[in-house]
């Protein structure tokens, strides 16, 4: 079906993510707008004349099967905002993406976003390797694709066997950093998730890097602050993070040194938790590293539904009704679920009516 395709073609002629808001709010036919795109339709939607020149051009010039080619080369699937694998957490920002590229797949299984400066040092090497090893047994991690320390990041998830998740500030068929390539077809090949919300073909830029920044901050709850100077782009990814009312961890360190700036200054205001070892995380979520089951164990669960209310479970209690409104189900059918994971002993009722995990 190439009507998704359609989409993909209208964001590479410059059609950004606020347009498409406003174009598709109650019409989802792609091509048919695509097809029908005039100078008089652009001025409509408040493109200057110089603008719609250019887009009129390049929708000459692109073919739909060519883009389709493209994509599907890499296996790339195309998430709108209407799609129910649309992250939650992602609808809460400000710009809200219209659509992202996803390579392989994202569930719902918790994350932890991880960000830091690209100059490190020995000390934080040591550190993000004690840390996100073993968090990455219960998080998946999620960092923004750079090289040395975020590389570093997806590199630590994978050496010990879990998922990671890779948000990268061009168009998901380019290999950028090139010294990445490796990496990424690893993650790839892994069947472990590559994001992007920049058109085909979009080459790096400076302007991409903070709307990366944001989406690394947004994708979930949890955001761990590794290494940052005080003017660093990791500043912009805290501060988005503490705006959104995420949970901040950070690492501390020598307060001479000017990487340990951002991350002193953070826990100095109490705006982010000090964290010296993985267990200073999993605390502050009840998951004890020697007591649960950690998310790369093998479950058989029966469906989709029963692994996202263990998951879900694993780090929060909830009863019945929070679970259907988390979940978007119905009441009848949570019970269902929660009785069977009950049965295999995967999960306990406790006080006033909340089920948790063993």
């Amino acid at each position: 079906m190439l009507e998704i395709y359609y989409l993909a073609l209208l964001h590479k002629i410059w059609i950004n993510h606020k347009k498409l808001h406003i174009i598709f709010k109650d019409n989802l036919n792609y091509k048919e707008y695509y097809d029908n795109l005039s100078q008089n339709i652009l001025k409509d939607i408040w493109y200057s004349d110089k603008q719609i020149e250019y887009i009129l051009k390049e929708k000459s010039s692109n073919n739909i099967f060519k883009i389709k080619e493209v994509l599907e080369k890499r296996n790339v699937s195309i998430i709108t905002i209407n799609d129910n694998k649309y992250p939650e957490y992602l609808k809460h920002i400000s710009n809200v993406p219209f659509l992202f590229y996803l390579r392989w797949i994202i569930d719902n299984s918790p994350k932890i976003s991880v960000v830091w400066s690209r100059k490190i040092t020995s000390y934080w090497e040591k550190a993000i390797e004690k840390i996100i090893g073993e968090i990455s047994n219960y998080f998946v991690i999620v960092s923004w694709w750079a090289t040395w320390c975020d590389s570093m990041s997806h590199e630590i998830a994978i050496k010990n066997n879990n998922k990671t998740i890779s948000v990268i500030w061009t168009w998901i068929d380019i290999d950028y950093p090139v010294s990445n390539k490796k990496l990424y077809d690893t993650i790839a090949s892994n069947w472990w998730g590559v994001i992007s919300i920049f058109p085909v073909w979009e080459v790096w830029n400076s302007y991409n890097f903070p709307i990366r920044n944001e989406i690394v901050a947004c994708l979930w709850v949890w955001v761990i602050v590794v290494e940052a100077r005080i003017k660093s782009g990791t500043l912009i990814t805290s501060n988005l993070a503490l705006d959104l009312w995420k949970d901040l961890f950070a690492i501390p360190w020598d307060f001479n040194k000017p990487t340990s700036e951002w991350c002193n200054m953070l826990i100095k205001k109490g705006m982010a938790k000090l964290i010296t070892c993985s267990e200073d995380v999993l605390d502050e979520y009840n998951i004890k590293s020697n007591g649960r089951l950690r998310w790369k164990n093998k479950i058989d669960f029966i469906d989709i539904h029963e692994e996202n209310i263990y998951n879900i479970l694993m780090l929060e209690s909830l009863t019945v009704d929070q679970l259907a409104i988390k979940l978007t189900l119905d009441i009848p059918t949570v019970c269902l679920k929660l009785s069977m994971l009950e049965i295999n002993n995967l999960i306990k009722k406790k006080y006033w009516w909340k089920y948790e995990v063993f």
